[in-house]
């Protein structure tokens, strides 16, 4: 087995928001030398199950195995058929699992992308589940760094306790950027008011 080919995609699990449990299945489907084997992995979040199947295929003319894709199929409230989509991995900076989960949850995530000539740039990522394509997937519609929505800018409109303290506050961002739903305490008057806040860069606002 090639030992550096199993690190690395051991890694790659890990980054992509799969942990570890999936190492010892990984390494016993790398032993068997397949053309390609799968591999599953369940995740809960709001009390919805999200089922992700991942692809691995093996190169043709090398003993190595790459990590292609993840199809992720979630049961959303109120929807009788789960949603699917599947999230292709690259070299540079993938999707992960929660992120997945929060995109096919309707929520924006933060990404830092490549345009076709390799030219870094940083956009919000939104799932458009009016479009799809031929693969039965929907469209990930971008709103680029040009587009003006400046998250920092838009929650200080608002009296959010946690901008108040500057750990919190990068913490509140970073959270928000992987387009998690963010509990925070909002000043009225005398009162502090608990609430559940997400970015929405499409009408810069939350």
């Amino acid at each position: 087995m090639n030992e550096k080919n199993f690190e690395y995609l051991s890694d790659q699990l890990k980054y992509t928001g799969f942990g570890e449990a999936l190492q010892i299945e990984l390494k016993e489907k790398i032993k068997q030398q397949e053309p390609c084997f799968t591999l599953y992995h369940e995740t809960y979040h709001e009390d919805r199950v999200a089922r992700a199947t991942l692809t691995f295929n093996k190169a043709k003319d090398a003993d190595m195995y790459f990590f292609n894709s993840y199809r992720v199929e979630l049961q959303k409230e109120n929807i009788t058929d789960a949603l699917e989509h599947t999230f292709y991995i690259g070299k540079g900076s993938n999707i992960t699992m929660k992120e997945s989960y929060n995109l096919m949850m309707g929520r924006a995530v933060h990404k830092e992308l490549a345009s076709k000539e390799g030219v870094p740039y940083n956009a919000w990522l939104v799932m458009d589940f009016k479009q799809g394509d031929e693969n039965g997937n929907f469209k990930l519609k971008q709103y680029h760094q040009n587009y003006g929505y400046d998250l920092l800018e838009t929650l200080t409109k608002y009296p959010i306790k946690e901008l108040q303290n500057e750990t919190f506050k990068l913490d509140l961002i970073r959270s928000l950027r992987r387009g998690n739903l963010q509990e925070v305490t909002f000043l009225k008057e005398d009162k502090q008011i608990k609430l559940f806040i997400d970015a929405n860069p499409q009408f810069k606002t939350i």
